[in-house]
Formats: structure tokens, C-alpha cells, sequence
């Protein structure tokens, strides 16, 4: 991991390549977690879920992100700080990710799909919808019973 990788931090100039992937540097229950160097191109609020913005130019697609913001959507992360558009910062991809925006209700082990509220985590639509999701983004598992829209997860797969 380089030095001066600090994933609660935003830049307003790129500190490092966009799309960089690094372990999490926060260790303790985080040991093991991915993190990866994004490109706002809109507002994200800290812990909402995000997606790659197929708008970006082909050269910084795989490091630009936005919110999701309909059912089914292919998850890249979930955000670890809140930016606005043109901002860098981190995102969570593998691991655990505690107080994810999560739909209150979601139960603990359900398999978790991007929802048509920006940013925000459902219990999953189905089968359908989910291999299409997860074949081009990342799988939320839920760990907890969702309360006042958030959750602990895992993100992976």
C-alpha cells in the first residue's frame, strides 16, 4: 500500500490514478478490505452504493462513479466519504462495510440489489435481476436487520 492513502480524505486534485485499488489501510475489523480511488460525477453521499458511469471517457470509466439509482443497477462500491461532482475519493469494494444506506426492514442475510432510490440498498428483486446485476458489479450481502435505512454488509464477489 503507498504511503499517504487515507480513505476518509477528499481531494479535489487526483492524489492517486483513478480506478487504484489498495487494501484498507484502517485495519482492525477492516483487515482485508479493498478500497478504490474514484472520480465523483455527481453527488454521493457517504455510504450510499455506487455505480461506474458509462458516460466517462473510456479512459477513466473504470475510476469514475455516480449513484445508483434504479433497480437491478451493477454495484461498484459503497462510498466512504461524501463527495460532490469532480471530487476524489474512496470507495469501499470487498469487505465489510458498516451503516451502508439500506432500505429499513432489509433482513439480515438477504442478498442486497441497488434500488430506484439514489444511493440506497433493497432486499433483492430476484433471480433475473440479480445475475444481471452481479455479472457486472459487486454482491451486497445484508448482515443485520436494516433500521432508519442503514446496515451492516458485505461487499464482494
Amino acid at each position: 500500500m503507498p504511503l499517504g492513502v487515507d480513505v476518509t480524505r477528499v481531494d479535489t486534485v487526483a492524489a492517486f490514478p483513478i480506478g487504484y485499488e489498495c487494501e484498507d489501510p484502517r485495519g482492525g475489523i477492516f483487515a482485508g478490505n479493498k478500497c478504490k480511488y474514484v472520480k465523483a460525477n455527481g453527488t454521493i453521499t457517504a455510504a450510499d452504493i455506487v455505480k461506474i458511469d458509462i458516460t466517462a471517457t473510456a479512459a477513466d470509466r473504470r475510476g469514475v462513479v455516480i449513484r445508483t439509482a434504479a433497480a437491478a443497477e451493477p454495484i461498484e462500491g459503497i462510498a466512504l466519504v461524501s463527495l460532490t461532482a469532480n471530487q476524489f475519493g474512496w470507495i469501499s469494494t470487498l469487505g465489510l462495510f458498516q451503516n451502508a444506506n439500506v432500505t429499513t426492514g432489509a433482513v439480515a442475510g438477504a442478498i442486497l440489489s441497488s434500488s430506484g432510490t439514489a444511493g440506497r440498498a433493497i432486499t433483492s428483486p430476484g433471480a433475473a435481476a440479480d445475475a444481471n446485476a452481479n455479472a457486472g458489479g459487486r454482491r451486497l450481502l445484508n448482515l443485520v436487520l436494516a433500521a432508519s435505512n442503514v446496515a451492516d454488509v458485505l461487499i464482494g464477489g
